[in-house]
Parts: structure tokens; C-alpha cells; sequence
């Protein structure tokens, strides 16, 4: 049986993280056996992984360490990255997130592991808030066999960035397993009832991390300008405060809207919220593939979503969902506006969209295209 040593930075419960579990859990069956290797045990998805029966190997980093100590905990844990690759002898190493890409391919490299793959997940934006992360990108890059990409949109950005060809990067969608999202459809008047939605709300749904790109400043402008036209109006704003919910708050009393908005915080109930609402929102800036919206897609929920990056790619270029100007309060006002007045538009939009991401985005055809790449890739040559 062939090797898959995985390489992320920790087990939180973030999207990068839980597609890299459900892909995993997908290969169970295959000629491939999946080891993990984290820079840190931590996170709640520890125990899912364990499980699944997937080995861990710790890498020893604390990302709360001081900066004195973080370089020696970093150069520790590539050692013992290193390590495992020479005792393990992978076919493969894949890493998966922007650091332990340069981890991967690094050790990879030195392990003479025979087929080395890094990841793009998202839009190469942290390159503009460190510089120098786009050397480091561009090295892992380099020391790949290939690089998978979640969206074409990823891929372009990638490009653009760093140049060199495009051959060399494999689009592979995320997949969705919407069995769960189907199913709590059934509790719909049931969670509405537990959020003090009355049976007349129209309820809109925005599930985004409190960051500044994400676009709730604008979805907020936007309810000011729709409230007086549909008063029974009400959003939900579901996502962790990253810094901003204070401002956020404020910006609502000074629209006016503060009645019209229940903000939740981080919820793991995202399906029977999804359940309870009538239109999703993703007003971001800026988007690789956004986890969140294809969850959306999957529960039948007709979609507003601005033009950015891999949105654009996900709603067919608008058959699947409305697509608004990024940073435009009054564009995102009239495409929601259209929804609100079209109850037939609503149920054509979330029924295509559901059926798209079953054939287009399940977890099987996922697993399927990254055998593809594994059963090419090992035994060849692909040195770059």
C-alpha cells in the first residue's frame, strides 16, 4: 500500500482543515494510506482525526510561544518533518497551507520523497500583508512536482503573482458532503422559532468571520436602504469577532437597523441556520472558494454574492445566483431586492444551485480527481 504524508499547520476548524479530513476519510479505501503530520496537536478536529484511525505526528510548535522561541520551535518541527519522511518513506508529501507548503517541499526535497504537492486554498493576499511571503511561495512552488488549486480564480491569482507556467497547477474544487444540510431543511420552522423569527420575516444569512474584507459593512448599508421597502427584513450575522463586531455594532445603530440583526457569533449549527433563512449573503471582497457559500448552495438557499475571485466561478457566472459589484452597498441592495421581490427567482436559484453541487462538488468526485494525481505523479518523473 502507497504513502500520503499530509503537512498542515494545526487542527482547528477551519476550512482548509476540514477538507484535508473529509479527503482523508475519503482515501480510506484506496491503495493509499494518509498519515498527518500538524506543527501543532491543537484544535477540535484532533479527535476527528484520531477517529478516522489517521496517525498523527506532532511537530512540536506552540503557536503562543514568544518570538524569541517561535524559529527554534519552527526549525524543530521541519527536523521532525524530515524525520518521519526518511522513517516513513511516503510516495507522497502534500502540504496544504501556506506555511507548511514550504515545509513540505522543503523536506520533501531532502527526503527525496518522489512525489512533492503544495496547495493553494485561497487568494494570495497574505503575500500584500508580509512581502516576503511571496519568496516563500515561490520557493515551495518551485520545489513542487504540482500544486493543486481550489478555483480557477486561485490559479489566475497564483499566476499573475508569481508567474511561470500554469501547467504545473491542478484545479481540484472542494467537496461538500450535504446529506446533513439536506436534512435539517425539516427543522426549518423549529429553528426560526428558537431565533424569535415570526412566520412573515424574510430572513437573510451572512456566515463570515468579523474581517474587514468580508464585506459587512456594506450588507448592513445595504439592509438600511431595503428595510424601509421590507420592514420584516432580519439578518443573521453568524462568524467569530475577528476585531471589528464593535465597530460593526456601532455602524447598525447609526443605520438604524440594530432591531433587524441578531449577530451569533461562532456556530456549529451552521445547517439549521441555513434552514431558517431565505436568501445567503456573501458580500466579501475578496474569495479563493469559499467554503460557505458552496454549504449554502448545497442547502437549497438562493445566493447574493459579489464578483470576486472564485464566486464568480462557483455561480456559473451568475446562472446559479446573483452576482453584485464588491464594496457597492447600492449594487448588493438591488440584486438582494430582486430576490425579495421574485418568490419563483428564490426557488429556481436554490434548487439549481443544490442540484449543481451534488454533481459538480461531492466529496467522492473530489477524492477521485487527487487519486488521479496521486496514481500519475508516483512512479514518474516529475522533477522539477
Amino acid at each position: 500500500m502507497g504513502k500520503i504524508v499530509y503537512v498542515i499547520g494545526s487542527l482547528g476548524r477551519g476550512g482548509a482543515e476540514t477538507q484535508l479530513l473529509m479527503l482523508m476519510r475519503g482515501l480510506k479505501d484506496s491503495e493509499f494510506a494518509s498519515l498527518l503530520f500538524v506543527l501543532e496537536r491543537q484544535g477540535d478536529l484532533r479527535e476527528e482525526v484520531e477517529a478516522a484511525g489517521i496517525p498523527i505526528t506532532d511537530g512540536g510548535y506552540d503557536s503562543l510561544a514568544s518570538r524569541l522561541m517561535k524559529p527554534p520551535l519552527l526549525a524543530r518541527a521541519l527536523f521532525r518533518l524530515w524525520r518521519l519522511l526518511r522513517r516513513q518513506h511516503p510516495d507522497v508529501v502534500h502540504g496544504v497551507l501556506p506555511l507548511t507548503n514550504l515545509f513540505a517541499a522543503v523536506a520533501g526535497r531532502l527526503a527525496a520523497v518522489p512525489l512533492v504537492i503544495t496547495s493553494r486554498r485561497a487568494l494570495n493576499t497574505h503575500q500584500d500583508r508580509v512581502p516576503g511571503w511571496r519568496y516563500a511561495d515561490m520557493l515551495s512552488a518551485r520545489l513542487s512536482d504540482l500544486i493543486v488549486a481550489n478555483s480557477m480564480a486561485v490559479k489566475e491569482d497564483t499566476v499573475r503573482r508569481e508567474g511561470g507556467g500554469s501547467d504545473k497547477i491542478k484545479v481540484i474544487h472542494n467537496g461538500i458532503d450535504a446529506q446533513h444540510l439536506r436534512a435539517a431543511a425539516d427543522s426549518r420552522e423549529r429553528a426560526r422559532a428558537s431565533l424569535g423569527l415570526g412566520p412573515l420575516d424574510l430572513v437573510l444569512i451572512v456566515v463570515a468571520n468579523l474581517i474587514p474584507y468580508k464585506g459587512h459593512a456594506e450588507l448592513l448599508d445595504a439592509l438600511a436602504r431595503l428595510l424601509p421597502r421590507h420592514p420584516r427584513l432580519r439578518l443573521l450575522v453568524v462568524g467569530e469577532d475577528r476585531g471589528i463586531g464593535g465597530t460593526l455594532r456601532e455602524q447598525a445603530d447609526l443605520l438604524g437597523v440594530s432591531s433587524s440583526v441578531k449577530w451569533l457569533g461562532l456556530r456549529r449549527d451552521i445547517p439549521a441556520l441555513l434552514a431558517a433563512a431565505d436568501i445567503y449573503i456573501s458580500a466579501s471582497h475578496e474569495e479563493g472558494f469559499s467554503n460557505a457559500l458552496l454549504e449554502a448552495m448545497a442547502a437549497g438557499k438562493p445566493v447574493v454574492a459579489t464578483r470576486v475571485g472564485g464566486n464568480v466561478e462557483m455561480l456559473d457566472e451568475g446562472t446559479l445566483g446573483l452576482l453584485a459589484a464588491p464594496g457597492n452597498p447600492s449594487a448588493l441592495a438591488d440584486a438582494i431586492e430582486r430576490l425579495l421581490q421574485d418568490p419563483k427567482m428564490r426557488a429556481g436559484l436554490g434548487a439549481r444551485a443544490a442540484r449543481q453541487v451534488a454533481a459538480t462538488y461531492s466529496p467522492g468526485r473530489m477524492r477521485d480527481h487527487y487519486l488521479e494525481i496521486y496514481r500519475s505523479g508516483v512512479g514518474g518523473d516529475n522533477r522539477v
